[in-house]
């Protein structure tokens, strides 16, 4: 794991928390699943209920192993004669490798990677839909990661809702070859770009989990927080056991915080609590107004509220 500490910069700061910044995701995968059980084999292989998902809908779901730890977690819009996928950072490769290994003979299941011919920009921020109807996208009104086609300066693309940072948050997905003249059209509305610096403290400020960081095989899913991307009423799939488990005893052995540290920390840092290892920090960031952090922290350190620090360095946990 890296022990860089991401900084942003003031005015990226300020237009994310007033205005909306537009980010470069393309690193994100995205994988194309073909095939009449294209759905069925997601269905059983991960966290959420997708089998029914129509055109124009999508769901977060999380390919789990079979104890339960995550795999990657994984964005779904459903076409009618396909579905696309967005996995973590430069993870389709993997991703694709992994559910290849549990295609049945009679599934009729098929994927593509189309990872390098796509681009991804994600929109972030409070003024977010006044920055796309700026763009020329005034009907912006979508439900969680469901998604539309749209055209935007001649350029043919898709606009879904995704997970918000900062009151909100859209992705824009068009071919690699258009990327330049939407990107220019986004900047010209009014958005502040936010490099990849800029965007690591974002997430890590508004706590939210990365595939690499805080999403891979230490960890399961109600753990990080992710609990809208489980079904507890969908039946089985793998690392379903395990996870019901943990959700109908009330046992989680750790559990993902936000923490203020009193000066810079370093991902990978050791958490202690009274002088005994009580967690990890996954990531760190430093911003305007001091340095942030993300942990997975033992649940039994949590609820007895005893003090954290990394490196004798104090960490204040915030909600």
């Amino acid at each position: 794991m890296t022990t860089m500490t991401s900084q942003i910069a003031m005015d990226v700061h300020e237009a994310a928390h007033h205005a909306a910044v537009l980010v470069d995701c393309s690193r994100l995968g995205v994988l194309v699943f073909t095939g009449a059980t294209r759905l069925d084999l997601i269905d059983r292989m991960s966290t959420q209920k997708v089998k029914q998902l129509q055109p124009g809908e999508g769901a977060a779901t999380i390919l789990t192993t079979d104890i339960g730890r995550m795999v990657d977690r994984i964005i779904l819009y459903a076409h009618s004669d396909k579905v696309y996928a967005l996995t973590g950072e430069d993870n389709s490769d993997a991703v694709a490798r992994y559910l290849m290994r549990f295609v049945f003979f009679l599934d009729d299941f098929h994927i593509e990677d189309i990872s390098a011919a796509t681009a991804v920009l994600g929109l972030y921020g409070p003024e977010a839909k006044d920055k796309l109807a700026a763009a020329g996208l005034p009907e912006v009104d979508l439900p969680l990661h469901h998604w539309r086609p749209v055209e935007i300066a001649g350029v043919a693309a898709s606009l879904h809702r995704t997970d918000p940072i900062n009151g909100d948050g859209y992705f824009i997905i068009c071919a690699a070859a258009d990327k330049e003249t939407l990107w220019q059209r986004l900047v010209a509305s009014g958005l502040v770009v936010a490099g990849a610096d800029d965007f690591e403290f974002l997430r890590v400020e508004a706590g939210w989990p990365r595939f690499g960081r805080e999403i891979g095989g230490d960890y399961i899913p109600l753990e990080a927080n992710l609990w809208d991307d489980v079904s507890f009423n969908k039946g089985c799939y793998t690392g379903q056991e395990i996870i019901a488990r943990m959700e109908s005893r009330g046992r989680i052995a750790k559990r993902l915080v936000r923490l203020r540290p009193a000066e810079p920390i370093a991902a990978g840092a050791e958490v202690t609590a009274a002088g005994k290892k009580a967690g990890t920090i996954t990531s760190a960031a430093v911003g305007p107004h001091g340095p942030v952090a993300l942990a997975y922290v033992k649940t039994a350190v949590l609820e007895a509220n005893s003090p954290l620090a990394a490196a004798d360095t104090p960490l204040e946990i915030t909600p």
